[in-house]
């Protein structure tokens, strides 16, 4: 097995300068050290233009030499992408090249020709075919989608993988259970990775390609910078770049690829038997048809765009604004579903109805426009915040979660799971691992209790991150001394 770690590194270009400090000290900096220690370490960057000048502006010129350096000694490679962390499905073919061209132009400016890049990455590993189409339009080779994107099944990673409607395209998919084993602090040393997590990868000749925010090292999770760099340390395993998997694996295959993200669960393509389609929208976290606060954020986007074009074309500061506002997050949190944030849709709006009131003869009756474009969106946000409708839109975002798993699935089945958990605490525990232990009991506890609905990740998405379901025998196959007084008590009576 080789390992290819794809590290996104982003922050908003108006995060707060203490949000930032922290993001620098707890994760860039330890990231660009241990990389720099360990020279055997190899991986793939994506860090948005945006990003590089505001580390600039900010005094955090130390990040970027750093990376330089690794750049020069050729251990790690960089992507291209959106400059201002724009969902690029969403948009215009026009914002869409845009977006990469400033991209380019911020990276170019900063490494020079050390910014060479082959690869692609689309911001929330946003895959569809017209981003893609425009990103091999521009000579890239390459880019990373979901998991998801490939189907059902995931692939096997012996091969690299061609896109079937774009010649000449290649695409990697991101392994999810290995990335989520990571960033999510279920293996907590690189032994437990190796040996019981991904034990049944390890002797394989596959890559596993880890996808992963550069921030959870360290700044989303204390102590996981440590643990990077032990993985990255061990003798047994190989790190690899991302466009070292093709001298590789010589193997390829053609395929016909499914539009998602990475916020995508299997459910999102379930056949909706009543409205007769196979798919569903699997962007809804930025565009859903029954958001109000999602219509009236992208017809003030679209309106902004076009009026923008009409009142100052070509590079101006008012387009370079506009630029800036494209950003996924205000979109993203306002969903609801459970992403919730009036600040970040508050300033969203605020910024383009700033951008309006300040474009070049722009008239009084355009002005209270953006005005009206902007209160409506915060009616709608704060009536949603008063009226508990997010919470009510949370519990209902998947209707298989809104329901116990208890109350859901068959007797023998609900039972095994019960089981299973209990061998996965019982290995943590023989491991001294109390840590993640305790995090398997108290998921069984959660499904006793009919809690499970509350969690984002339902804890039986986070078993099957480390382990094949069923892993066990049925429990009707089991001996009556074989199962324990802890799984008994947590069982439910059988149909």
């Amino acid at each position: 097995m080789l390992l290819s770690c794809f590290l996104h590194f982003y922050q908003p270009y108006f995060q707060q300068e203490d949000i930032l400090e922290r993001v620098v000290n707890e994760s860039y900096r330890p990231l660009m050290r241990i990389f720099k220690d360990n020279p055997r370490a190899r991986a793939t960057f994506n860090i948005s233009g945006s990003l590089v000048e505001l580390l600039n502006q900010k005094g955090y010129q130390d990040v970027l030499e750093g990376l330089e350096e690794l750049l020069e000694r050729e251990q790690v490679e960089l992507t291209g992408s959106a400059a201002y962390h724009a969902f690029l499905p969403l948009l215009s073919k026009e914002e869409v090249v845009r977006q990469i061209e400033l991209n380019d132009a911020f990276l170019k400016k900063q490494f020079g020709d050390l910014y060479q890049p082959e690869g692609f990455f689309s911001p929330e590993l946003a895959f569809d075919y017209q981003t893609a189409k425009i990103v091999r339009e521009r000579g890239y080779e390459w880019l990373v989608a979901p998991e998801l994107a490939y189907g059902s099944q995931p692939a096997w990673p012996n091969k690299v993988f061609y896109l079937e409607e774009v010649p000449g395209m290649k695409i990697f998919f991101r392994h999810k259970r290995a990335s989520v084993l990571i960033l999510a602090g279920i293996s907590r040393t690189a032994e437990s990775l190796l040996k019981v997590d991904l034990e049944d990868l390890v002797d394989q000749d596959i890559y596993v390609l880890a996808v992963m925010d550069a921030e959870t090292f360290g700044h989303h999770r204390p102590g996981m910078d440590d643990f990077l760099e032990e993985i990255l340390k061990l003798e047994s395993l190989e790190s690899i770049k991302v466009s070292e998997i093709k001298e590789r694996f010589r193997e390829s295959e053609k395929v016909s690829v499914r539009e998602s993200s990475w916020s995508n669960e299997e459910q999102d393509f379930w056949l909706d038997k009543e409205k007769g389609v196979v798919s569903r929208n699997p962007f809804l976290l930025w565009k859903d048809p029954n958001n109000p606060i999602h219509q009236l954020q992208w017809a003030f986007t679209k309106w902004v765009i076009s009026l923008v074009g009409e009142k100052a074309p070509g590079e101006s500061q008012s387009r370079r604004a506009l630029d800036k506002a494209m950003g996924s997050d205000q979109f993203w949190w306002a969903s609801g579903k459970p992403w919730w944030s009036l600040e970040m849709i508050e300033m969203g709006a605020f910024r383009l109805k700033e951008l309006v009131e300040k474009l070049p003869r722009v008239t009084e009756e355009q002005k209270v426009k953006a005005e009206k474009y902007y209160l409506k969106i915060l009616e709608h946000a704060f009536d949603w915040q008063r009226s508990g409708k997010i919470r009510d839109a949370y519990r209902k975002a998947g209707d298989w979660k809104s329901t116990p798993l208890k109350e859901r699935a068959p007797s023998d089945w609900y039972n095994l799971i019960i089981l299973e958990f209990e061998d996965e605490m019982k290995k943590a525990a023989e491991k001294r691992e109390f840590e993640k232990a305790i995090k398997w009991r108290d998921a069984v506890i959660k499904l006793k209790k009919g809690t499970d609905i509350y969690d984002v990740l339902h804890v039986v998405d986070d078993l099957q991150t480390v382990r094949k379901i069923p892993s066990l025998k049925a429990v009707v196959d089991h001996k009556p001394e074989e199962i324990s007084e802890f799984a008994r008590e947590h069982f439910i009576k059988e149909d």
